[in-house]
């Protein structure tokens, strides 16, 4: 499994970081406030669960590669030297994600609230759909690989001893994650 992660949506050529898959947190498992640094924050994302094998995919196809898609949090340290954030895109069990639910579940919806904070989501598939040729042309993708696509949002301060929590705006818990 392959954890993409886009970190500039551009109208050509969107530019995509390669994460380990031990980045990712198992769910149910809490999530472990790193020892150094200070002030430590969440990026909010909407993860894209793959759901065929492909190579250079083409748009008009992309959207049967994806079955469902989840909101999704990565840890990061804001104003690391950019050495320090590159080497802190693969710490180990800093992304997770919440419930999956077929794109039309999160996207009808309108948005996600974490941490008290509304976070919009894409009104429709078509920001997915330009995604997946693009990363298809780079690597195979596979069964399970996971897109991470950035929300607007400011990063989301998180501290030692707290919960993460996702709501849709009809109250239902999309994600809950412990940090300790």
């Amino acid at each position: 499994m392959k954890i993409i992660r886009v970190t500039e949506a551009g109208d050509n050529t969107p530019a995509i970081d390669f994460l380990p898959d031990s980045t990712l947190l198992r769910r149910g498992y809490p999530m472990f406030y790193p020892d150094f640094g200070s002030g430590w924050s969440i990026e909010p994302y909407l993860a894209v669960r793959l759901s065929r094998l492909g190579k250079g995919v083409s748009l008009k196809f992309a959207t049967r590669y994806y079955d469902a898609v989840a909101p999704a949090i990565r840890l990061i340290l804001p104003g690391a030297p950019a050495v320090m954030q590159g080497a802190l895109s693969g710490m180990d069990f800093s992304v997770s994600h919440g419930d999956w639910r077929t794109p039309a579940e999160y996207l009808e919806a309108g948005s996600i609230t974490i941490q008290d904070v509304e976070i919009p989501l894409p009104s429709s598939t078509e920001e997915i759909d330009r995604i997946i040729p693009h990363v298809s042309r780079l690597t195979t993708i596979k069964m399970g690989d996971i897109v991470l696509l950035p929300l607007v949002a400011q990063p989301i301060p998180v501290g030692p001893r707290s919960r993460i929590k996702a709501m849709t705006p009809d109250g239902t818990e999309v994600m809950d994650v412990k940090v300790v």
